[in-house]
Order: structure tokens, then C-alpha cells, then sequence
């Protein structure tokens, strides 16, 4: 979104534009109408006529440009940048109208012949009166060309387009009055209706922009760019919807992105950023940009991902692994089960909750699961920071525990750590005899050895690295 700009940090600068413009157009009214009553001339009181109507939608725009500036409220929560877009809309209008009305006038002029140009007597005055005109309209275009480029206000935009008509309307003026000079009675009539030809396309182009943008209409070509931009961003796998509008000068977009949903959210979050980005990039500006996304199960996933995430949704769940699959019925009926991880100190009816979530959350995503098996084990915390523990006692006694067991050739190392909270740990790396045993067979010596050894020291973190003969 374009910041306005400010004058003296007092009013924006579209709102000081308007009201010199305002001034400016009510010089010329009061100028012109004068200089052609006294001078007798039709074309400068007509002209008159039309600065006073382009007064008027001055007026109109100037209100329109401050009702636009109030914030959002619980019934604009857009803000109110659509009543500059109605007073575009009105501007529009009042022009198109008025270059028929150019029209119709030098239809009329040429129809009646000569006789119109009598009424007009050139003379010192309405030269100066047109020459006045055409510089206040030079000032009001350069103005509000410059203004509308900084702050790209749409009623900047259609003061400026009134004011290069009054530009030309007075210089049909000049036109007419020196050729009535030399004799030529139909000339300023003939520039006119050309004139009110270019008008009419000008003012119609103006006011249906304005009045698609009044019905949230959008260019297909700009919710294609946005398509792209989205397709464009690396993790999203469709871009299922989006809608655009124009409040004001400010864009409107939300989109519905669809990603994988084994992906952490995290990632989800990032990816969602680069969009947008990538969006106000494709579109430029700054426009308001929402992003919402949605999970999708894709066919490649594997099952076992699946399940990790099914699980890892649940609250209280801190870890899960031996995830075991099984399928009967040629693939119609699929049995699971799994380890989860919980803090040590939930209690039994807690963990069985946890435990019937994660049932309920892998068959809500895999639908022909018909059993979930759901084995709890205690989440050890982590040790971070930790200092080593020189006790002999406990040495002896942990190498006592060890050489119990039989199929423990010998201890390379055992190493224990005094965390806060009074917690062990516990770091030790044994030499097993083996025999073609697999790791599975390695991997339960170890558990009950680890098990033996947190009997004598229930609070111990116990680590064993298996070593072969």
C-alpha cells in the first residue's frame, strides 16, 4: 500500500491537492462568467458553466478523498476506501455527461448556421479571461500529475482527468473566438464534437474501472500472476483458491494453499511467507496478503510418516518410534502399533487418555486401520548441562550390576554425570560376547541391563553403547 505523503505533517497531500484544484477551478468560474457577460460570449459562459460543474465534482471528490482517510471500524472492515472509488465513480459520470452535452451543443450551433456566432463579440477581455483559463488549467495538470504519481489516489486521478478537459474545452474557446475573428463560423463547433468524441471514451473508460472496482471485480490476468507466484513458491503442492479485491488504493488477497501435512509447522509458516512474498513481488505494490493452509494426505507418503504425525499431533505426546504395521484381508485391514513417549511423571488415567487420542487420530487419517496398539514409555528429560560425578561407591557398584551378567565380556568406560533436580546420568560402554546375535537380541540385553541398573538408582538416566567381542 502507498503511504500518503504529507504537506507540513498536517493533512495528506491528495486532501491539499483537492483544495487548491478547488480554488483554482472557482477563480475561473468567477473569471470566465464575467468576462462573457460582458463580452456577450456564449462559448465563455459555457465554459464557465463546465468549470462550475467541475467545481462541483471537485467538491465531491475532496469529500470523498477525506471520508476515505477514516480508519476501519466494526463496520468497515476494510476501511472506507471505497467511497474515493464511489466519488471516481460520480466524477466519471458527471464527465461523460458533459461531453455529450459538448456534443449536442455544436450540433446544435452547426445545425443553426452562422447565427450562432453573432452572440460572440472577441474582444481584449475574453482573450484575457481564456488566457487566464488556459494557465490555471496548466497549474492544475501539472499539480495533480505530480500528486496522483506520489500518492496514486483515484481522486487525484479524476481531477486530473477533469482538468485536461477544461485544458481542452478552453483552448476550443481560444480556438473558436480568433476564428470568428477571420470569418470561420463552424470550426470551434466541428474541434468540439471531436473533442467531446475523445471525452465521452475518456470519461466511459474512467467510470467502468471504477464501477468494477465497486463490484469487487478483478483483471483475470492479475489472479493468474498471483496463481503463478503461488506455484512458483517451492513446498506448496496446489493452490486451491483466491480471491482478490480493491479497497481505495489498497489490494486485497487471500489464498488457500494446500502442503503436505506431515510437514511441521514451522515449515508451513516459512513457506507461507515465501508466498506472500513472492505474490507482492509478482503483482508489485504493497497489497494485504492472507495465507491460509491446508493439510493433504499425498499418495507417496509413507504410512509409517502418516502415523508419526497422526501421533505427534496429540497433546502430551513427546516422542514415538517402533512403529510396527500389519495388514490382513490382502491389504483391506491394517493393524498398528507403536511406542509413544510421555513425560515420566503422567499418571496412568492421563497416559491412557493420551493413548486412546492417538488411537482415535490414526484412524481418523487412515481409515482402514481397524486396531491401534499403543505402548507408553516414560520421556526421560535431556541434560544439557551437567558435571561429572567422581564416586567410587557407585562405580563399584554399577560394575557389580554388570558383571552379573554373563554375556558382558568387560566395561571400557563408565561415566556419570549430576544434573539439576538430582538427576544421574549415566554413560557406559559395554563389550558383549557374541555369537551371530542381531541387533534386536543386543538391543534387549541392553534394556534389561539398563533396567537392572535405574532399580539401584531409580532417578538415573542410563545409556549403554554395545560394543562386540
Amino acid at each position: 500500500m502507498v503511504e500518503k505523503v504529507r504537506i507540513n505533517n498536517a493533512k495528506p497531500i491528495n486532501i491539499q491537492v483537492l483544495r487548491l484544484s478547488l480554488i483554482a477551478i472557482v477563480s475561473v468560474v468567477i473569471f470566465e462568467f464575467c468576462a462573457g457577460v460582458i463580452a456577450n460570449s456564449l462559448s465563455l459562459i459555457t465554459d464557465s458553466a463546465h468549470a462550475l460543474l467541475d467545481a462541483g465534482v471537485t467538491g465531491i471528490l475532496l469529500i470523498a478523498a477525506r471520508l476515505a482517510l477514516k480508519p476501519r471500524d466494526i463496520e468497515h472492515t476494510y476501511g472506507h476506501g471505497k467511497i474515493e472509488t464511489i466519488g471516481g465513480f460520480i466524477g466519471g459520470v458527471a464527465l461523460f455527461v458533459l461531453a455529450i452535452f459538448f456534443i449536442y451543443e455544436a450540433l446544435a450551433r452547426i445545425t443553426i448556421g452562422s447565427a450562432g456566432s453573432l452572440l460572440v463579440k472577441p474582444g481584449f477581455l475574453g482573450f484575457a479571461a481564456v488566457l487566464y483559463t488556459l494557465s490555471i488549467d496548466g497549474f492544475r495538470l501539472a499539480l495533480l500529475q505530480h500528486a496522483t504519481k506520489q500518492t496514486g489516489s483515484i481522486t487525484l486521478k479524476a481531477d486530473y482527468y477533469h482538468a485536461f478537459t477544461d485544458l481542452l474545452s478552453t483552448a476550443i474557446v481560444f480556438l473558436g473566438l480568433w476564428l470568428v475573428t477571420i470569418g470561420f463560423n463552424h470550426g470551434d463547433s466541428i474541434a468540439a464534437i471531436v473533442l467531446g468524441g475523445f471525452l465521452a471514451y475518456l470519461s466511459f473508460t474512467f467510470s467502468y474501472r471504477s464501477a468494477m472496482d465497486l463490484t469487487d471485480a478483478i483483471s483475470p490476468k492479475l489472479v493468474l500472476k498471483v496463481k503463478e507466484a503461488v506455484y512458483n513458491t517451492n513446498g506448496v503442492l496446489e493452490c486451491k483458491d483466491v480471491k482478490m479485491r480493491r479497497v481505495g488504493r489498497e489490494t486485497f488477497i487471500e489464498v488457500i494453499v494446500i502442503l503436505r501435512a506431515n510437514m511441521s509447522f514451522d515449515n508451513a509458516h516459512k513457506i507461507s511467507v515465501e508466498v506472500e512474498e513472492n505474490i507482492a513481488e509478482s503483482i508489485g505494490g504493497n497489497p494485504n496478503i492472507v495465507i491460509h493452509f491446508e493439510p493433504i494426505w499425498s499418495s507417496d507418503l509413507s504410512l509409517e510418516s502418516i502415523i508419526e504425525t497422526a501421533a505427534l499431533d496429540v497433546k502430551g505426546v513427546k516422542g514415538i518410534h517402533n512403529i510396527s504395521i500389519t495388514r490382513a484381508d490382502f491389504g483391506e485391514v491394517i493393524n498398528v502399533s507403536v511406542h509413544i513417549q510421555m513425560d515420566r511423571f503422567t499418571k496412568l488415567i492421563d497416559a491412557h487418555s493420551i493413548a486412546n487420542l492417538v488411537e482415535d487420530s490414526i484412524k481418523k487419517r487412515i481409515r482402514t486401520v481397524q486396531h491401534v496398539i499403543v505402548h507408553l514409555e516414560p520421556l526421560m528429560p535431556g541434560v544439557q548441562e551437567a558435571k561429572i560425578l567422581v564416586d567410587k561407591s557407585m562405580e563399584e557398584s554399577i560394575k557389580s550390576i554388570i558383571s552379573s551378567r554373563k554375556d558382558i565380556v568387560h566395561t571400557n568406560n563408565i561415566i556419570i554425570y549430576k544434573a539439576n533436580e538430582d538427576i544421574l546420568k549415566i554413560d557406559i560402554n559395554c563389550v558383549f560376547q557374541t555369537s551371530g546375535e542381531t541387533i534386536e537380541q543386543i538391543h534387549e540385553k541392553v534394556s534389561r541391563l539398563e533396567r537392572d541398573i535405574r532399580t539401584s538408582y531409580p532417578s538415573a538416566i542410563v545409556t549403554i553403547h554395545a560394543e562386540p567381542s
